[in-house]
């Protein structure tokens, strides 16, 4: 009799650390904290809202964006980065600044609102 009853209370206690301790080590931004780019394009690495390009990529300008590409064959391209202006009325533009080996954002004339940079990857669609 007593095994069902132990069997009974490690499930139950599985079922209640299992989602409890899935949400450890994930903390929420702080009010009026701005955060950095959590991802970067793959071949690139990013610190203080600053991507660094790795070996074996390079940037290509597209205007408001710049592209992260892979230079051998196969050349492709792996994301894309962006400096967008997140103001409520959509007033206002950030400058991305970028050399040949790396890229931020800069206020422009997104006056009060911080400029980040945006990593967008591209998505692997089934068929």
């Amino acid at each position: 009799m007593r095994k069902p009853v132990l069997a009974v209370l490690i499930a139950l206690t599985l079922i209640i650390i299992v989602p409890v301790s899935a949400g450890l080590g994930t903390t929420a931004p702080k009010m009026g904290s701005s955060p950095l780019v959590s991802t970067a394009v793959p071949g690139t690495e990013v610190h203080d809202n600053i991507a660094y390009i790795k070996s074996g990529y390079t940037f290509v300008d597209r205007g408001d964006a710049v592209d992260v590409v892979r230079e051998g064959p196969p050349r492709y391209k792996t994301g894309t980065y962006t400096c967008p202006c997140n103001r409520k009325d959509g007033t206002g533009k950030c400058e991305m600044v970028f050399t040949t080996r790396r890229i931020t954002c800069r206020t422009g004339s997104c006056v009060g609102v911080s400029c980040l940079l945006k990593a967008y990857t591209p998505t692997l669609q089934r068929r």
